[in-house]
């Protein structure tokens, strides 16, 4: 992580973290099954890797998938689940939005946008975890502890 957010020009490019966190924890919602998380989360790294080694345009690809996924989770019985599964949808489409938003912002106000979602999903991340529901406490606690940190560095880092 640490040498993640040193690389970068801006904090825009960590976007993608929140992307990801948001759409994996809406597809684990909609599978139903909260041990899936970490199979969904290294397809996510696999499949980030294999577009990125292939040369496609790895945006257009994640939304695709997220707008399938929010489309699939709508037609299915998520919206009636209990309010933490079914929340997902929303978050999904606030903390994509605002990934996509921060890569067409400025370099500081994308920054501080990409902070704002993580330790956003941060907070999502310890209200799952408290609930032990949606995703496992383990992915929970890693998640809180990698958006939390990751955003307060991007922050940080724009600073000094």
């Amino acid at each position: 992580m640490a040498l993640s957010v040193a690389d970068e020009q801006d904090g825009r490019g960590q976007a993608l973290i929140v992307f990801l966190a948001a759409l994996i924890y809406l597809g684990t919602a909609l599978v139903g099954r909260p041990g899936a998380v970490w199979i969904l989360f290294g397809a996510a790294v696999v499949g980030v890797t294999v577009v990125r080694v292939l040369g496609g345009e790895l945006w257009t690809m994640l939304v695709a998938g997220a707008v399938t996924v929010v489309v699939l989770a709508l037609v299915s019985d998520l919206p009636r689940r209990p309010r933490l599964a079914a929340v997902q949808i929303p978050l999904m489409l606030v903390l994509g939005a605002a990934a996509l938003v921060a890569l067409s912002l400025d370099p500081v106000l994308g920054t501080c946008l990409v902070a704002a979602a993580l330790i956003g999903h941060a907070v999502q991340d310890v209200i799952v975890w408290r609930a032990n529901q949606v995703v496992t406490r383990s992915l929970a606690e890693f998640c809180a502890v990698l958006d939390f940190t990751l955003g307060i560095a991007i922050i940080v880092l724009l600073f000094v």
